[in-house]
């Protein structure tokens, strides 16, 4: 098996165990067996469906995280960089609502903080790879 044979797979794999992690989860926190099925359908369809369309369809492909060519590539870092800036908006509001609410605010305190260590060791990592 090559590793784009491999590759392919991931995404369905992941999907699989991610869907049967959730559904474990709501069983554990007595949701019905129905619940489980359902969330577990939505997850593990997603994946298949991704999986059936990555050779017909470039977005498909690029969700799969097997981006067809240059292009698809330079969309796929523009994406991911928009939605950590969203991502670190969204944190810093949720914790700023938190704090002025009175309520517990550390997790968002967490979250930034653990975003704000990914994305400096990131900056770290690729530069002194470059």
């Amino acid at each position: 098996m090559t590793a784009t044979n491999v590759t392919k797979w991931i995404v369905p794999v992941t999907g699989l165990l991610l869907g049967l992690l959730i559904a474990a989860s709501l069983l554990g926190r007595n949701a019905t067996p129905a619940q489980a099925a359902i969330s577990f359908t939505i997850v593990v369809g997603y994946a298949l469906v991704v999986r059936a369309l990555q050779s017909r369809s470039d977005m498909a492909s690029l969700l799969s995280g097997l981006p067809r060519d240059e292009r698809w590539e330079s969309i796929n870092m523009r994406a991911l960089s928009l939605a950590a800036q969203v991502i670190a908006i969204v944190l810093v509001g949720a914790f700023l609502v938190a704090q002025f609410s009175g309520a517990d605010a550390m997790t968002y305190a967490w979250l930034g903080a653990v975003f704000s260590v990914a994305y400096l060791g990131g900056i770290v990592w690729y530069r002194s790879r470059s």
